[in-house]
């Protein structure tokens, strides 16, 4: 069973290697005399791991997350800065609004600009130096045993493969530099070639099954000092991803891309629909959540309400709804959980600044306060929200109640909340928008709106905290101007907040409780698993040990207090949407809605919506919030359009600099640009 201690030991990252020309794949000159210093002794050769994992790509900042804040589920304002300075606007957020370019592309991970927190070509390349000096051979240390030195070479080569995942799913068809080109290297040397799709897979998938030989299992590594750092399940995880990108429509059956071939004449995109793709995705997949569970990894239920972060709840006297609640935000916040599979101890700060309300008292106590304490800037969109299910487990759409006392056609109108909201949900006395009421307790553990019960941030449920969001109140638009921060939408991600997080009484300072962001943790392979499944034979198949698509969505409805799937839309739905679990479309549509609303704001869905090829639907929908500027509850919920986004099938990959192209002619730009 996994240790479930807090830990924090952050793997310290020393830069050996000096950053020399940037030409084509950013080659580095070789420095031989600091090479050699580097692989002369274990000592040495520890801290050049170490620098193979400071290549990883920043996953936890929301200034500089694609996932974070620039998929559209979360929106900034670009005037959101200290007195409306255009100079501090975010690269996702004018990503999002302004769409890219190829002149300067913004979060330009090919080269490592504009927003980018890394040159990933550049980790790539310490990984193969590290490959080419670690062995005794090649001047490698020789003061450590064989079995220490197998186990680095196979972290590396899950750093190498991962860093060529995350350009994959950015770029698509990438290059493989599978070794270190030195410095001498002209020419033709240096020309790569963008290599196909399943070429590009099958080379991750390849450098996985290598590593995942040599590498611990989690009950193997030390607590204290290695979370973090590859295991057998994390790389099991990453191949599993990997093979459902390569088996999703982005590149599978992709007609937009057919014919697209550089000038060997090779064709970079795979043609035709490929059931075979999606069978090799759940064999991964399978073997990902199989390896998982036999490491302990388990899907978090709740005992006590976050050990002390809410006074009045413990595990004595926790009931339902408020462990449904808590158990999901717990699966995100708790350091190291058991539901983690990989996390990063990168800093949680600013995510949890960023996200986190201020009540009306808090405002007012600005004395000495200033704004690198004050955030209030990550909003989930209104269109987001109304993804998530009504109380009864479907969406709000599709629910029969929903439609019989005129929710849905009313849901931007607001009352008061009935007695069965006042305790957990809603403040009592907070007149809200009918939207808010009848959800899931997903949506309540997810999202921070006006008037609902904030739990945690060291007050007890019998008087919760709440954010009002009008102008001039708590987190609204109160001292914008000045400080610059306010959500845009007239929500917060509330769910990326630690239950402990929150804002001392006499001034506005963070009170800041740090937590492991998960990258990969079990929810997201159910869910993985599920659509695989669904997607080589519909709801009849099944996995090796007998469960359907339906088995691993409901654990994962139960824990937020839902009925299984088939129950939940023969009970509460619509006619026409009854049957809709039992075929393999309808069932597609749901696993997809349960990823939203699972994963909701954890960097899951600006890759989700283009695997799928579904981003030209969702973002060529215009983006909606309330009215920040609302100074009663008249006017704040007011539907306003925050903006009209414009996406194109071009817009499916990143584009790709034109002056790397000029230096490297054999590459090829991507479709569209």
């Amino acid at each position: 069973m996994i240790v479930k201690n807090k830990i924090y030991a952050a793997i310290v990252v020393l830069l050996l290697t000096a950053v020399g020309c940037n030409k084509y794949l950013d080659i580095l000159p070789d420095d031989k005399p600091v090479l050699e210093d580097a692989f002369k002794d274990r000592y040495n050769a520890e801290k050049y791991l170490f620098t193979c994992y400071g290549s990883l790509p920043v996953v936890a900042d929301p200034i500089n997350t694609l996932g974070l804040s620039g998929g559209g589920d979360v929106v900034y304002d670009p005037l959101n800065t200290p007195g409306g300075n255009t100079a501090h606007i975010t690269s996702t957020t004018l990503l999002f609004f302004n769409g890219n370019n190829t002149a300067n592309p913004y979060m330009n991970f090919w080269d490592g600009e504009n927003g980018a927190t890394k040159n990933i070509w550049q980790g790539i390349r310490h990984c193969n130096v590290f490959l080419e000096h670690i062995g005794p051979e090649d001047g490698g240390p020789r003061d450590m045993d064989e079995m220490e030195r197998e186990r680095w070479i196979a972290e590396v080569k899950t750093i190498k493969a991962y860093l060529n995942f995350y350009l994959f799913q950015l770029y698509g068809p990438i290059p493989i530099v599978d070794k270190v080109i030195p410095i001498a290297a002209k020419g033709e040397e240096l020309a790569f070639y963008r290599e196909p799709v399943d070429q590009v897979a099958d080379y991750i998938v390849n450098l996985l099954d290598e590593a995942i030989e040599s590498l611990p299992v989690v009950g193997e590594i030390d607590p204290a000092s290695e979370y973090g750092r590859f295991t057998k399940t994390i790389a099991r995880s990453i191949k599993a991803k990997t093979l459902v990108l390569a088996a999703s429509p982005l590149f599978n059956n992709n007609n937009y891309y057919r014919g697209y071939t550089d000038n060997r004449g090779v064709e970079l995109f795979p043609e035709g629909d490929s059931r075979e793709r999606w069978q090799r995705a759940l064999t991964a997949t399978d073997e990902a959540v199989r390896s998982a569970e036999e490491a302990g990894y388990r899907i978090l239920i709740s005992a006590d309400a976050g050990s002390g972060a809410i006074p009045d709840v413990n595990s004595t006297n926790i009931n339902d709804t408020t462990k449904a609640m808590i158990s999901l935000r717990q699966a995100v916040t708790q350091p190291w959980n058991q539901e983690i599979i990989w996390a990063t101890n990168a800093s949680t700060r600013q995510l949890q600044r960023f996200a986190s309300m201020l009540s009306n008292s808090e405002w007012d106590n600005m004395a000495g306060s200033g704004a690198p304490d004050i955030g209030q800037r990550h909003a989930p969109t209104l269109n987001v929200v109304e993804s998530f299910y009504s109380a009864n487990g479907v969406p709000i759409e599709e629910d029969a109640e929903w439609d019989q006392n005129g929710w849905y056609a009313n849901r931007y109108t607001t009352q008061l909340p009935e007695a069965d909201h006042t305790k957990f949900l809603i403040k009592s006395g907070q007149e809200t928008a009918l939207l808010h009421h009848n959800r899931s307790l997903r949506f309540y553990a997810s999202v921070g709106f006006d008037g609902g019960i904030w739990e945690g941030r060291s007050e007890p449920l019998s008087n919760p905290a709440f954010p009002n969001f009008m102008r001039h109140m708590g987190s609204g638009f109160k001292y914008g101007v000045e400080y610059g921060f306010y959500p845009l939408s007239g929500y917060l991600a509330k769910k990326m907040v630690h239950l402990r997080t929150t804002y001392t009484a006499t001034r506005v300072e963070l009170i800041y409780e740090p937590y492991s962001f998960p990258i990969i943790r079990l929810a997201d392979l159910h869910l993985l698993l599920a659509e695989c499944l669904n997607e080589v034979d519909g709801p009849r198949a099944t996995d090796s040990q007998g469960n359907n698509a339906y088995h691993y969505l409901d654990v994962l409805r139960a824990r937020s207090g839902m009925e299984g799937v088939v129950d939940s839309w023969q009970k509460y739905a619509l006619g026409p949407y009854k049957s809709k679990p039992q075929n393999q479309n309808g069932l597609r549509q749901i696993i997809r809605q349960e990823r939203l609303n699972e994963l909701a704001f954890e960097g899951h869905y600006y890759y989700d919506v283009r695997r799928w090829l579904i981003a030209e639907e969702v973002y060529n929908q215009p983006i909606l919030g309330w009215n920040k500027e609302g100074e009663n509850k008249a006017d704040f919920y007011t539907l306003k359009v925050l903006l009209q986004p414009r996406f194109s099938m071009k817009d499916y990959l990143m584009p790709i600099k034109t002056n790397t192209l000029l230096q490297n002619r054999n590459l090829i730009q991507n479709p569209g640009w």
